[in-house]
């Protein structure tokens, strides 16, 4: 039997600190009886809003140190935070650019224009979700207006959600400034943006921010009315997917010249094919022939830049095969499917893949580069999309590092073949003991024989992986082999915790070209364009002490080390569930005539400045009210 344990009196009085911290240190919840438990939470909460204002304090803090000076020294500090301010923080704790500049300059603007709101955190009353909304929503006031709003909110702010305080700001700063909802909005439309964003579950995101509202408005209004049209027309897919759909086509350059009626008929076409629906009067709409390689096994990308294993990175302006004529099949892959009106660059994509995977012996998890993992089947399905862009193949050893980089032309059974009008790039990843044993019985990989054939020559005589890094070139942009197998072996910037794929990256010397620094493997990283200024201009180091290692040295004196990527990465085997999974569910159509796609009302004009003064009533009326 569980003894109940007893909090201590006057729980609720104790300030946050370190008391505070050892009365909550000794304390059991499961040995708190549920109303013990709840005063528990709150000084809990307390410490939390404590330690948080501490931290942010720190934050503040290492953004302004600059420089490593000797004992005995005067410390100095930046007058302000420059661009690089933030990168401390973001290599000390291991986090994203991002997040590291979200949280750094919040907490320098509260720290420097609002210090009553930290002070309200130190002192346990204020969580960060409200310093931010004081933060966020006052910064286009002036600081004698900013502080009149806090000195008349701070008191009821602990009892007020986020959304109600924003409202009060939102009132309390127009009667402080009547020009402030106008510079608001003006100011948030010259940071307007679109911006792609992964999702948790695999889907990913794309939204406009801080557009005119007509406008928005406006697009709203023709994807609804196209949405509309083609249910009417008898697409039975649910409204939100048409409008999904139309989303999409009108951004990524499928509908690009065509009319409403068109892309109605492009969607009728769609569902058609989502359902397995054969329409007569949609023949023709058909895109693309199959084949597996191009004329006598040549590149028609023409990508061969005469470095060993004959391989490129960007294209020149060249044209493959001609498209099969519409509804005709191409070389041994039968009907060509539908495809969009016009054909997709995927400019920027990267689809890296185990070639198990594609050959169906597993079901392991592909990576979309800068995106994040994708589910075996739509790996499979993708790559048979990305056909006619670049193919690239890493061969690993046993430990998942890169040995062998390359590209291949040869395309297995029914993907089409190389054009140079698609930039999409798949990486097909192999460990070299799999591929010879593949290559020594061809029948277990069906129709991607000629692929794993193609792979296991360049095995036996391509160049390896440390050839490639002590390729040399007195050119200061590296050719196109070597920055590929650099791209193969960095993965992204090779800043900690930069996501940027490598592929979109600069070619950066370790030890600066002008300075004498070799175009070479070993003295070249991927870099962002922050992370390149940062060695150049942030007064950070960069040294390379082997080909893909890193290590930056910041202006601090800190160092911070990346290691090479794993290529391939072990995955643990399927482990079989206790029940099946539930089925998707379609949400129901319902009344889609009067579905609109605003999820709430478009918001109306800021309210006026509430009168003030003691002259003024309501209705008129003499003070005293």
């Amino acid at each position: 039997m569980t003894v109940r344990q007893l909090v201590p009196e006057g729980l609720a009085e104790i300030p946050p600190g370190p008391e505070l911290a050892r009365v909550l240190a000794g304390l059991e919840p499961s040995r708190l009886s549920g109303f013990d438990c709840v005063r528990v939470l709150k000084a809990q909460y307390r410490q939390a809003n404590h330690e948080r204002a501490r931290m942010m304090a720190l934050m503040a803090e290492v953004g302004l140190c600059h420089g490593v000076w000797p004992a005995g020294e005067e410390l100095r500090r930046l007058p302000e935070p420059d661009q690089f301010a933030a990168d401390e923080v973001r290599a000390a704790l291991v986090l994203t650019r991002r997040a590291a500049e979200d949280q750094f300059w919040l907490a320098h603007d509260l720290v420097s224009r609002l210090p009553e709101v930290p002070a309200a955190m130190l002192a346990g009353a204020l969580d960060e979700p409200r310093a931010r909304v004081f933060s966020e929503w006052t910064l286009q006031l002036s600081a004698e207006q900013a502080r009149a709003v806090c000195a008349a909110l701070l008191p009821q702010a602990p009892g007020l959600t986020t959304g109600q305080l924003i409202e009060k700001i939102k009132k309390l700063a127009i009667s402080v400034d009547p020009e402030w909802a106008r510079r608001r909005y003006e100011d948030a439309l010259a940071e307007r943006k679109v911006v792609g964003r992964r999702n948790p579950d695999g889907s990913a995101s794309l939204a406009g921010y801080n557009l005119p509202p007509e406008r928005v408005a406006a697009a709203c209004g023709h994807i609804d009315a196209l949405a509309k049209a083609a249910k009417r027309a008898g697409d039975a897919r649910p409204i939100d997917h048409i409008r999904a759909e139309l989303f999409l086509g009108m951004t990524d350059g499928s509908y690009t010249g065509l009319d409403d009626d068109t892309i109605v008929a492009l969607l009728l076409h769609s569902a058609d094919r989502t359902t397995g629906t054969d329409r007569e009067d949609d023949e023709g709409t058909g895109i693309g022939g199959c084949n597996e390689k191009g004329p006598d096994n040549e590149d028609p990308g023409g990508e061969d830049d005469g470095e060993p294993g004959g391989m490129g990175f960007r294209e020149p302006d060249a044209t493959g095969p001609a498209p099969a004529a519409s509804g005709e099949a191409g070389p041994e892959c039968g009907p060509t499917p539908a495809a969009p009106a016009n054909p997709l660059s995927w400019a920027g994509l990267e689809l890296r893949v185990r070639l198990s995977t594609l050959v169906g012996q597993d079901q392991y998890p592909a990576e979309l580069a800068g995106w994040g993992p994708v589910h075996a089947e739509s790996a499979r399905e993708l790559a048979s999309t990305l056909g006619s862009g670049q193919w690239r193949f890493v061969i690993t050893d046993q430990d998942g590092y890169p040995t062998h980089c390359g590209i291949t032309r040869t395309r297995p059974v029914g993907i089409p073949a190389r054009r140079a009008t698609c930039q999409a790039i798949v990486e097909l990843q192999v460990p070299a003991d799999t591929l010879r044993a593949w290559a020594s019985d061809p029948a277990t990989v069906g129709g991607w024989a000629d692929v794993v054939t193609e792979l296991a020559r360049h095995l036996d005589n391509g160049i390896s992986h440390n050839g490639l890094s002590r390729t040399t070139s007195t050119r200061r942009a590296p050719g196109e082999v070597l920055r590929r197998y650099l791209e193969t072996r960095d993965r992204t910037c090779v800043m900690i915790g930069c996501r940027v794929p490598a592929h979109h990256a600069d070619a950066d010397h370790t030890h600066d070209h002008a300075c004498g620094g070799p175009t070479a493997g070993w003295n070249i990283g991927a870099a962002c364009d922050h992370d390149h200024a940062l060695k150049h201009e942030g007064g950070w180091r960069l040294e390379q002490p082997k080909p893909g290692y890193f290590r930056w040295i910041s202006r601090l004196g800190h160092a911070y080390h990346r290691h090479p990527p794993k290529i391939i990465e072990p995955l643990p085997d399927p482990i079989p569930r206790d029940q099946p999974y539930d089925p998707v569910t379609i949400p129901p159509g319902g009344d889609w005539e009067n579905d609109q796609i605003w999820e709430d009302p478009p918001p109306g004009p800021e309210p006026p400045p509430e009168p003030s003064g003691p002259d003024t009533a309501p209705d008129g009326d003499p003070p005293p009210f």
